[in-house]
């Protein structure tokens, strides 16, 4: 196998040189041109020259943002990179643009499925091709198919790119070329060296490639905030080079901006998902730099005879210079060429999956000689790396970025840790409080209970005493009809009272079974509706300590609430004012109640005339184990749980203010 490249200039010198090096001659060519002329009348006239003088050439062909021929990076210029196969056959497909890329692939797929490829190098149009479903489509195909190649460019314009054949054009269509040959050698490379810098964020709206929404923001205001206007109008030209760094588990994958959708939203080279982890990425050039050394020194690559390299425009771009560095080092160990891209197709094989990158520098190393394999080199080529001392302000640029990024993210580690050890902390403490809360509040509605049920199980002895009482003084002689009547009377009337009695017990234990179940969902009730289980509850202590209720419901509009929780806050509040009328011997008690709407919120207003709260406690009656009672009565638990459940469970607001002769709690609920 023979790689033979060639900056091409006009039909002249391109017969020459396939003269010279005999390549009519030969009948199994691959061509790939890589052009930053993006003209589809000069590709046509080009491919015609060609084909004058070697009709059966296969030919794949983009536009691009740099074109790269050995150890220099070229614009506006137009590389013919022939590759001479001796025992691999070759085959050229193209296919028109599909809005669903994952079919486009299909549909070149089609096309060579009765052939056995080995490798598949592809071209797709650079604006439009979403690369995650294009290769989707060659892995449903056959996932040990190594896929390279890349997205066209057009010379950072992000306008107009091209991919061709000898057969056809396509303006934002794919077109491969598919070697067949089990024993060809081939090696697959990536060098990557992008760096995650900033605030962590993650991907709240997205469909596919399309991104909609970043941290609830729209993804072009994420740009705009962070890099600038600037930046944000350049757009796609300016986000190719600070892409998204995506976090999936352990890997963390770049994805590039490459168009503008509407309203504000982005799309991307690749598929981000809702949920994404994201953050900014920089170029790091000491880190490019250090493993192009790397992969420099590689022995498999040594052995090669041909190198293709794929390469991010981002890298031109950001490099300058410095990317002729990490060219040479390859043009060092073999014949190279390639094209600088919008996004880059690469076949990991160590996780068997081809993959779509960005800011990545790819290369795919061919050999058909197995002499020349990594396996029978006893020696390996010393490579020899200059570091030039050009763009030394970038290169300590991106050191002083890395270091502080690091030292950033230690940082945030730390106090992301701590955060976490705090909330952890405070959600025990919480779980603590309901705890503390829900027993004390059983204790007081055992109270309840109590009270309540005294009075009919009183009635009930009274009623059963009265007629034993009959029974042991003979009251009446059974043996005279007359008088047994009038005892099975009686019998029936205290039968009645008892029955009635015992349904008291019943609806009492039930009203207390549905406040202590458990209930965590929202739902529409009436704004008077916790008001009137609280008032139930609560209606024999009413009565006996001679409290008169004042209701006005001029509002029971239907309220989003937890309403066992809103019943508990009423009760508390209606306790507590019932719990005061005793401690300061009150004679002429008086509760008012009474919903309104202001200003589209809905208001339950509890008043009383307890003598209110003394001014320098009032303002922290909501406070945490505050109390106003003594240690046997008081919890300190109440109003504070009252104030959570009012503010952070049902997204209102509790206040309470001395007013007339006593305090008012008032309840604002959305």
């Amino acid at each position: 196998m023979k790689t033979y490249n060639l900056i091409y200039k006009d039909p002249s010198q391109l017969k020459n040189f396939i003269e010279k090096k005999s390549l009519d001659k030969d009948k199994n060519i691959l061509l790939q041109i890589f052009t930053g002329i993006c003209n589809i009348d000069f590709i046509k006239e080009l491919i015609v020259n060609i084909k004058k003088h070697i009709p059966n050439i296969k030919i794949i062909g983009t536009t691009t943002s740099g074109e790269i021929m050995e150890g220099i990076v070229y614009k506006n210029s137009t590389i013919l990179s022939f590759s001479i196969f001796e025992k691999t056959k070759i085959a050229t497909f193209h296919t028109k643009f599909r809005s669903d890329s994952y079919f486009m692939g299909k549909d070149l797929i089609e096309q060579f499925n009765k052939y056995n490829p080995k490798v598949a190098i592809t071209f797709t149009g650079g604006l439009k091709t979403n690369g995650d479903d294009y290769l989707a489509s060659f892995e449903d195909y056959n996932k040990e198919l190594i896929v390279s190649g890349g997205l066209a460019g057009d010379n950072n314009n992000f306008q107009n790119t091209i991919v061709f054949t000898q057969d056809g054009i396509e303006n934002n269509g794919a077109v491969v070329a598919i070697l067949e040959n089990r024993d060809l050698i081939v090696h697959t490379k990536a060098s990557f060296g992008w760096k995650s810098i900033g605030k962590t964020m993650t991907i709240t709206k997205a469909d596919k490639n399309l991104v909609y929404e970043i941290d609830g923001i729209k993804a072009v205001d994420i740009y705009k905030k962070y890099l600038g206007k600037d930046v944000t109008k350049l757009l796609p030209k300016t986000g190719i080079e600070f892409p998204l760094m995506v976090k999936r588990g352990s890997l963390t994958i770049p994805r590039a901006v490459i168009a503008k959708g509407k309203n504000g939203a982005l799309y991307f080279g690749g598929n981000l998902r809702e949920g994404d982890i994201i953050t900014f990425g920089y170029g790091n050039i000491e880190a490019i730099l250090k493993y192009s050394d790397k992969i420099a020194q590689d022995n498999s690559l040594h052995n090669s005879e041909t190198i293709f390299i794929y390469s991010c425009m981002a890298r031109l771009n950001l490099m300058k210079d410095c990317i002729a560095q990490e060219i040479t080092v390859l043009s060092q160990l073999s014949t190279v060429s390639g094209f600088f891209t919008y996004g880059e197709f690469f076949s990991n094989r160590d996780a068997n999956k081809n993959e779509m990158l960005n800011q990545t520098m790819t290369i795919l190393a061919l050999s058909e000689n197995s002499n020349n394999s990594d396996k029978s080199s006893n020696s390996s080529q010393v490579v020899k790396i200059n570091h030039p001392k050009e763009n030394l302000t970038l290169r300590a640029l991106s050191t002083l970025i890395a270091e502080t990024s690091k030292e950033l993210e230690e940082k945030n580690r730390a106090l992301q840790k701590r955060i976490e050890h705090e909330v952890q902390e405070n959600i025990t403490k919480d779980t603590l409080l309901r705890k503390q809360s829900k027993l004390a509040q059983m204790g007081q509605m055992l109270s309840v209970i109590a009270h309540q049920w005294r009075q009919p199980l009183s009635a009930i002895s009274s009623t059963l005493l009265s007629i034993q009482i009959k029974l042991d003084n003979k009251k009446f002689n059974f043996d005279n009809k007359d008088e047994r009547e009038e005892f099975l009377k009686l019998l029936e009337q205290k039968h009645n009272n008892v029955f009635s009695y015992l349904e008291s017990l019943s609806e009492t234990i039930e009203d207390f079974r549905n406040f202590f179940k458990p209930n965590r969902k929202k739902r529409y009730v009436a704004l008077t509706e916790p008001i009137e289980n609280a008032l139930s509850i609560l209606q024999t202590s009413i009565k006996n300590k001679n409290i008169d209720i004042d209701i006005s419901y001029e509002n029971n509009q239907e309220v989003y609430i937890y309403k066992n929780e809103m019943m508990h806050v009423i009760l508390n509040i209606l306790k507590n004012a019932i719990d005061n009328f005793a401690e300061k011997n009150i004679k002429s008690r008086k509760i008012s109640i009474k919903t309104y709407k202001s200003s589209e919120k809905n208001i339950i207003e509890i008043c009383d005339n307890g003598g209110g709260i003394d001014k320098d406690t009032l303002p922290n009656i909501f406070d945490l184990y505050f109390s106003t009672k003594n240690n046997k009565n008081g919890t300190g638990l109440g109003l504070y749980i009252s104030k959570v459940i009012v503010q952070e469970h049902n997204k209102g607001k509790l206040s309470a203010i001395n007013k007339d002769s006593g305090v008012c709690f008032k309840i604002v609920l959305p």
